[in-house]
């Protein structure tokens, strides 16, 4: 008794100041001066009296005794009892009590096991280390935990696995494949945060971070992640990570996490490159230019301006100002230009100032004379061996720096045109060409007549070899068809009795169409001069585009009608597939800019080019669903009712290309295909009110909850930021909805989609409830709650014999909030509904059909306590022998059934619905698991049930930002 009140004594001091020294070595010599039988049950019970105590998660008493406890385990683990036993029997005998105890129903019980696991793991001396045995059973312990209901148990599960993980070996390591998925799937803030923060650090976990972890919905879990690549070797990263770490970061909606990356990461990063910054472009790589150029300028900031000059004074000649062609790089002249860029006129002219240039005018101290800078570019692109193009591309964009007066203008203009019109000259430079253009000429009519000689000079050189180029496409549109061809024969002979009539017409086919392949005969010389004027044709195809990019010359609508008809509109007709692409792609800003006859025209175009084999759908669809945007319907004569019940050929027309769009979308479809161009365009329409369609809708709420892959990832997201717009400015989103609740169900059961594609049920049933209710609509005062259409839809699906979800309809009819007391209306379409169903449910087979009446007659007693004014009115209304029927079959009630209804209590019509799991987080990745624990808590919360209501959770992103243009929905959102 003594022993054990010394014991107990021993916990309590450790409760009041935490696991002293002089505590620990108290317990450790009472445990070598003890007997095994004396020592082994006071301290067992003391421990696990603590553990089983009565008191909140975080009391701070009982923690303090819990990490004593798990010291004294670590330090006994060395030590042997006075009878020779080891005190590795103790932590043997605790894994026991482990596994016994650690599924009990009290949520602060499993939490303690895993806080006194985590401790002892800890404090497990360096020379000392559990038997490989020990580790797996409380590896096996805590990944049990690590599925357990309760956030805060998983989370401290995982503090106590991050000490179990093998680091050497993640690919067979347990712990560190479900830390995988529970870092981007759970439903926890805190759980993903400290996974973010305690997982070990690999290649495939940084990929994980980059494409999943740094858009994670909670604040936390970004700044976690971005604090574990702040402590990642800057060497080990690629250049594409550090470019991808910097833009999320630079980019994120939380201002301490851009203050994070802008202050620490570039410094950081800065300072391993010893403050060179060439050799900081060399890590990070400037395939991006967006993010180096931003990088940088974050930079400068931190610089005088003086400094930041003398970064690239270094590299430039003195008398030039220019850098030596024979030692000009990518690092170079990125950086060249950044600094050109960054000294804005007013700070040129206080350089010049400082250096001695005494007049304003003179800012040579920068930049060189600009026709000299027309004549270095000028050599370089054609004198130098191994010229680069993204060099050239550099040079062009830094004379936009640059005081460009009328000789330098001169000089830009025709080193642009010999640029044009050089033969090698790919595509890329002419965006940069286009702009200098903006910046040389002064007004947009001038601009446009240099081009239009630019491009009659490139039509005289094409002219002559239209038709080898029309040879060349229809060569490869036979290349396409043979291919085409030769896959439907091999699709054939997979079957087990093939159609041999149908493979001799494939044959017969395809002879005809290698025989045409052969009877186009082109020279090798032909096919140099064809592959000349395609490079040539593609350059003027991207200068029209680009062009039209420039705010000067959109006004100039006659020479721009000059040069559409004249240079463009020739080649929609061309043979050659990406010569017809880059010709509709540079008319297309034509036909945006206010000309309705042009897009009527054109829209023809755009119809009949979807339907052609080899075309980018991607490209055509975008360019239509603008046109759509752009102009009303009814300018195209298209009607706006997608649901409409006519028959359309299967040839596509402007008149059947929206209905016949709609058919296309299936549930298989990906961010890559071309079909998410459609779904996204059709949730532009809907939101601008342009098209109205239940079948659409109901299309985009199944793709919406079907499960989420990484191949969806952008598609879900895009789905996420539409219903929330829906719903959040259309007061009639609700009605909508509501129409689309029977078609929903009726689809996933025709098509067996809940297992096809991972659909949830009870998740599209509360969320669909919920979005109906309207409170999601930003004037709550004029949302409208749909409740009572709903009912009158779920009401009619109920006599449906062959829907399978009797329960679920019923369970949700009760649930529903609907005001019978002032809506007659409502009250006199959905009795008749309701003595329907009374009467089905009364003639049912099903055993719960009782259970359901009871349900139905408690939620509608409003409705069945009117029964007599409009069953009156029905009557009067001469109705028909359907509407007789009820009638008798409401009489025919038993007298104690019409007592029991009319004494029932209070209806529950304001009664806040019971809602349950909704739409799934934003960031669930693919094959989600319910994770479930041995214990029944009071409150049963997985990873799934848990989650927050994402339509409520991204509505008040939304009030957040009403007064602004743009919207990222995930930007403040918590957890």
């Amino acid at each position: 008794m003594a022993t054990k009140k010394s014991i107990v004594k021993l916990f309590e001091k450790a409760g009041e100041l935490g696991p002293q020294k002089n505590l620990l070595k108290i317990l450790k010599d009472k445990f070598l001066n003890m007997y095994w039988e004396e020592f082994f049950a006071p301290f067992m019970d003391s421990t696990m009296s603590v553990i089983v105590s009565q008191t909140p998660i975080h009391c701070v008493t009982v923690n303090n005794m819990i990490t004593f406890a798990a010291n004294g385990f670590s330090i006994l683990s060395e030590h042997s009892t006075k009878d020779g036993r080891s005190g590795l029997y103790l932590i043997s005998e605790f894994f026991q009590l482990c596994r016994k105890y650690g599924h009990s129903k009290d949520k602060a019980i499993r939490w303690r096991f895993c806080l006194f696991l985590n401790h002892l793991l800890n404090h497990m001396t360096e020379g000392k280390v559990l038997s490989v045995e020990l580790c797996d059973v409380a590896t096996m312990l805590l990944l049990d935990r690590l599925q357990d209901k309760k956030p805060e148990v998983r989370a401290q599960a995982v503090y106590a696995l991050s000490l179990l993980q093998a680091p050497d070996n993640p690919k067979i390591c347990p712990i560190f494949k479900k830390f995988m998925f529970h870092m981007t799937c759970d439903s926890s803030a805190e759980v993903r945060t400290v996974i973010v923060k305690k997982i070990a650090m690999f290649n495939n976990v940084i990929d994980e971070m980059l494409k999943n972890t740094l858009f994670d919905v909670s604040d936390n879990v970004r700044r976690e992640a971005f604090n574990r690549f702040l402590e990642y070797p800057f060497s080990r990263f690629s250049s594409k990570q550090r470019q991808t770490i910097l833009k999320i970061g630079l980019e994120d909606k939380n201002e301490s996490i851009r203050s994070l990356v802008k202050k620490r990461f570039l410094e950081s990063w800065l300072n391993e490159c010893n403050n060179d910054f060439v050799v900081l472009l060399k890590n990070l790589g400037v395939e991006n230019e967006i993010v180096c150029e931003k990088a940088l300028n974050i930079i400068f900031e931190t610089y005088y301006d003086s400094q930041v000059l003398d970064f690239i004074n270094q590299y430039l000649k003195s008398d030039s100002r220019m850098i030596a062609l024979d030692k000009l790089s990518v690092e170079k002249i990125f950086l060249w230009k950044c600094i050109a860029k960054y000294l804005t006129t007013e700070k040129k002219i206080e350089l010049a100032r400082n250096q001695g240039d005494v007049e304003n005018y003179n800012i040579n101290v920068l930049l060189p004379d600009l026709v000299k800078f027309s004549d270095y570019i000028r050599d370089y692109y054609f004198n130098c061996m191994e010229s680069n193009e993204f060099i050239l591309i550099q040079l062009l964009d830094m004379t936009s720096a640059f005081a460009i007066d009328v000789v330098g203008a001169e000089s830009l203009n025709k080193l642009c045109l010999d640029l044009l019109l050089d033969d090698q000259l790919s595509v890329k430079p002419i965006k940069s060409v286009a702009v200098l253009f903006g910046l040389t000429f002064k007004n947009g009519k001038d601009l446009l007549n240099y081009v239009k000689k630019i491009l009659n000079k490139f039509q005289t050189r094409t002219i002559d070899i239209y038709h080898l180029v029309d040879k060349v496409g229809t060569q490869e549109l036979f290349e396409y068809q043979v291919k085409s061809l030769t896959d439907k024969i091999g699709d054939l002979f997979k079957n087990e009795f093939p159609d041999i009539m149908e493979f001799e017409k494939l044959i017969f086919e395809m002879k005809k169409l290698k025989k045409q392949y052969k009877e186009i005969n082109l020279l090798p010389e032909e096919k140099i001069l064809v592959d000349m004027a395609v490079n040539n044709l593609l350059k003027v195809f991207e200068l029209v585009f680009q062009v039209q990019q420039l705010p000067k010359v959109g006004i100039e609508l006659s020479l721009l009608t000059d040069i559409v008809q004249n240079i463009v509109v020739g080649y929609l007709a061309c043979s050659k597939v990406n010569i017809r692409m880059e010709a509709i792609r540079s008319l297309s800003p034509y036909l945006l800019v206010n000309n309705v006859s042009a897009a009527k025209e054109h829209m023809i175009t755009l119809c009949s080019e979807i339907a052609n084999p080899m075309t980018d759908r991607h490209l055509l669809l975008k360019i239509m669903f603008e046109l759509f945007m752009r102009y009303d319907l009814k300018t195209f004569d298209m009607n706006d009712d997608l649901d409409t019940d006519e028959e359309y050929e299967g040839y596509l027309s402007v008149e059947n290309i929206l209905p016949l769009l709609v058919t296309c979308i299936d549930y298989d479809v990906d961010d890559s295909s071309f079909k998410s161009v459609i779904i996204k365009g059709f949730c532009n329409l809907l939101i601008f009110k342009k098209v109205k369609s239940i079948s659409l809708l109901s299309k985009l709420l199944l793709i919406w909850f079907k499960r989420l892959s990484r191949e969806t990832f952008t598609i879900y997201n895009h789905l996420v930021k539409f219903f929330t717009s829906y719903v959040f400015y259309i007061d009639s989103s609700s009605s909508a909805l509501a129409m689309c609740y029977v078609p929903v169900l009726k689809e996933i059961v025709k098509y067996n989609l809940a297992d096809k594609l991972g659909i949830k049920i009870d998740e599209v049933n509360s969320t669909l409830m919920n979005l109906t209710r309207g409170l999601l609509y930003k004037n709550e005062k004029k949302a409208i709650n749909a409740h009572g259409e709903l009912a009158c839809y779920i009401l009619d699906y109920l006599l449906d014999e062959n829907q399978p979800y009797m329960s679920m309809l019923v369970d949700t009819l009760y649930k529903l909030e609907i005001d019978f007391e002032n809506n007659d209306k409502l009250v006199n379409t959905v009795g008749p509904k309701i003595l329907s169903v009374i009467k089905y449910l009364k003639h049912s087979n099903d055993k719960n059909s009782s259970k359901y009446l009871n349900k139905i007659q408690k939620k509608f007693d409003p409705v069945l306590q009117k029964k007599e004014s409009f069953l009156k009115k029905i009557n009067e209304k001469k109705v028909d022998e359907t509407d007789k029927e009820i009638y008798v079959t409401e009489k025919e009630l038993d007298s104690t059934e019409m007592d029991k209804q009319q004494t029932q209590g209070p209806s529950t019509i304001n009664k806040e619905p019971d809602m349950i799991q909704v739409h799934e987080d934003l960031f669930t990745q693919e094959n989600v698991i319910i994770l479930s624990s041995d214990n029944e808590d009071d409150s049963i919360e997985g990873l799934q049930s848990t989650k927050l209501d994402e339509m409520k959770r991204l509505s008040e992103v939304f009030k957040r930002s009403l007064n602004t243009t743009t919207y990222d929905l995930t930007s403040d959102a918590s957890d």
